[in-house]
This record gives structure tokens, C-alpha cells and sequence, in this order.
């Protein structure tokens, strides 16, 4: 049988909950979608979904294959692109979301650079930290600090950032410097407003196997991380933030790392959704945002 066909059909089947509107949708007689996913059932020598008068629902089997077939079938319309890329030339609107911080550091200024290697591509950058529905938004590919929970998601990683603590030279030449994560709570640690309710984001550390959680308790916290570096390069306190954020102050000298044998890491990722063809726009981005960061820190998450 034709396995890759199979695959397809069964996807069809699940997405659309019934023969019927599978069939309408792969434009394909209701008897022949049966006959399809009956062969495909009895190669594989397990039922896949569970059928009634009403419903159809998947078997722990039929769940499995699912999962898997959707990424085959991700992958073969992905090759079948890359071999094809070399005749698409990218252009359209390109919608992408990512985090504030990231868009505001990284991203935004380079897209002059984007744009002039592809003219004909119009670039509408959403920059929130809220969690965007892809399809419901329209929205081609999502940039994502920390681990993607979406398995309906291809995700590539590009960069290991990680948390650290850091303070102004002014500030450590007047207070001095923590020798351990404890002795935080003698200095004043500004914080960062999570959302809209109000608490401070605690700072998790990690050095091997042993983790300090430290709640800051300064006198200044923001809901803004820009706000955040600029009172920290004023003098007023230590903060602790990802190095993303932070690279361009610790070069520039305006901020020096405390403790630096604790921290964690998170990575950064840009994302589509699995199940759609990866367009020359979306591909043609991605290698883009891979380049904004360093080599050896990029690479395919499995």
C-alpha cells in the first residue's frame, strides 16, 4: 500500500472527525477514504480509531501513529520545498511574534538588513510577552524564550541564554559583592513585575546540582526590563536577567556579573506550526534569525 498516502488520509480522517468530511476535503469518494484507513489499519496490524454510530476517537495506538505520521508528512512537504526553494522567491506579508525584549535587542534592528536582502517581503513584527495562538492570530512564526510545551510546533533553537546576576562598577565599588546566592538578601535586589499581578519574578540559581531561589526585596521593581537595566546602570541596584538583554551593557563596561558560577539557562527558539508547508517567506527568516546569533549555540531541536 501506499504508505505516505495512508498517512495522509488518516490525518485528514482525525483533523476532520468523520469519513465523510475527510472525503469532501481530499476530494475523495467516502468508500474509498474507508478502504484507505482499513489497509492502512490492517498493515500496520492494529486498530487506529475507535468508530461509532456517532464519534470517531483514537486508540492509544492511533494516537501514537498520529503523532508520527503528522511529522513524516511534515518533513517530506519540508524536503520537497528545500529542493524547490531555488525557484521561490520570497515575498508577501511575513507576521511574526516574539518577546518584547528580544524584538527590541535583537531582532527589530536588524530587519533593515532583512529587508534589503528581500525586497519584496513586508515584515509585521508583533512584540508581546503574552502566549499567541498561530493560527487564530495568523501569525507565521513565533519566537520563544524557554521550553516549547506545543507539540503541534517545529521549533529550532538559537541561542542558550542564560539568567545572571549583574550590578553597575559604581554600585559594587560602594557595596561590594555577594560571595554566595544567600548573601543577596544584604543588597538591594530590584525586581521585576510579572504580568498584571503585581509580584516580583523570583530569581531561580543554579550551580551543578544545587539551586537557591532568591525573592528580590529592593526598593525599586518595574514591569519593564529596559527600565530595569537603565536604574541598574544608574546605581540604584542588582538585577538579574538574561544575557540576551545584557550583553550590550557587561561589553560597554556599564554593568559587570556577580556570582558568576550561578545561573540557569533558557533557550531561545523560533517556531511554525508543523502541520503547514514552510514557505519560502518563513523559511528565508528563519536562516536569517539563526545568523543573528552565535553558531555554536544554534542548533535543530528533535
Amino acid at each position: 500500500m501506499d504508505r505516505l498516502l495512508g498517512m495522509e488520509v488518516f490525518i485528514k480522517v482525525v483533523d476532520s472527525g468523520s469519513f465523510a468530511r475527510a472525503s469532501e476535503r481530499l476530494q475523495m469518494a467516502k468508500a474509498t477514504v474507508t478502504t484507505v484507513i482499513q489497509n492502512l489499519e490492517n498493515h500496520l496490524g492494529t486498530r487506529l480509531l475507535n468508530r461509532t454510530t456517532r464519534r470517531l476517537s483514537l486508540t492509544d495506538d492511533g494516537a501514537a501513529y498520529y503523532e508520527r505520521a503528522v511529522r513524516i508528512l511534515s518533513d517530506v512537504e519540508e524536503t520537497e520545498a528545500a529542493l524547490a526553494k531555488s525557484r521561490a522567491k520570497p515575498r508577501g506579508k511575513l507576521r511574526v511574534d516574539m518577546p518584547v525584549s528580544l524584538g527590541q535587542h535583537y531582532v527589530v534592528p536588524a530587519l533593515a538588513r532583512f529587508a534589503a536582502q528581500y525586497p519584496e517581503l513586508t515584515v509585521q513584527a508583533m512584540l508581546n510577552d503574552q502566549i499567541t495562538d498561530l493560527v487564530e492570530e495568523g501569525v507565521d512564526a513565533v519566537i520563544r524564550i524557554g521550553q516549547l510545551t506545543d507539540s503541534t510546533l517545529v521549533a529550532k533553537k538559537l541561542y542558550e541564554s542564560r539568567a545572571i546576576v549583574v550590578a553597575s562598577p559604581e554600585f559594587i565599588a560602594r557595596f561590594g559583592e555577594p560571595k554566595t546566592p544567600a548573601d543577596l538578601k544584604d543588597f538591594n535586589c530590584l525586581g521585576l513585575i510579572q504580568g498584571s499581578s503585581g509580584r516580583l519574578r523570583p530569581w531561580t540559581l543554579q550551580k551543578g546540582n544545587e539551586a537557591y531561589v532568591h525573592e528580590p526585596n529592593g526598593n525599586f521593581s518595574t514591569n519593564n526590563v529596559d527600565a530595569l537595566v537603565e536604574a541598574a546602570i544608574g546605581g540604584s541596584g542588582v538585577i538579574y536577567l538574561l544575557d540576551h538583554i545584557l550583553n550590550r551593557s557587561l561589553s560597554a563596561g556599564l554593568l559587570q556579573p556577580l556570582l558568576p558560577q550561578w545561573s540557569i539557562t533558557r533557550p531561545i527558539s523560533v517556531a511554525y506550526p508543523q502541520n503547514r508547508h514552510l514557505s519560502a517567506k518563513v523559511r528565508v527568516f528563519v536562516d536569517f534569525l539563526q545568523g543573528l546569533f552565535p553558531k555554536s549555540k544554534s542548533a535543530a531541536l528533535s
